[in-house]
């Protein structure tokens, strides 16, 4: 068996595309489509994140220790 490096697999994959079946098809949608909702959440939550901080809005360590500690003994 050779080992492919990435360019050689996604030629692979196109080449041989049209002959995968509607199981196999409908399968790579979806964990495409997973990727991209997963990616453009992460994206979202740290603009947030950029956004809360450059606003002043964060937590102190004191805080921070505060309720991780709540959240342990509950």
């Amino acid at each position: 068996m050779t080992i492919m490096n990435v360019l050689e697999k996604r030629d692979f994959i196109k080449n041989h595309l049209h002959l995968a079946n509607d199981s196999t098809i409908n399968e790579f949608y979806e964990r495409l489509r997973d990727e991209d909702v997963l990616k453009e959440k992460l994206e979202s939550r740290a603009l947030k994140s950029e956004s809360d901080i450059q606003s002043g809005r964060v937590f102190s360590r004191a805080e921070v220790e505060q309720i991780t500690g709540n959240a342990i003994r509950k």
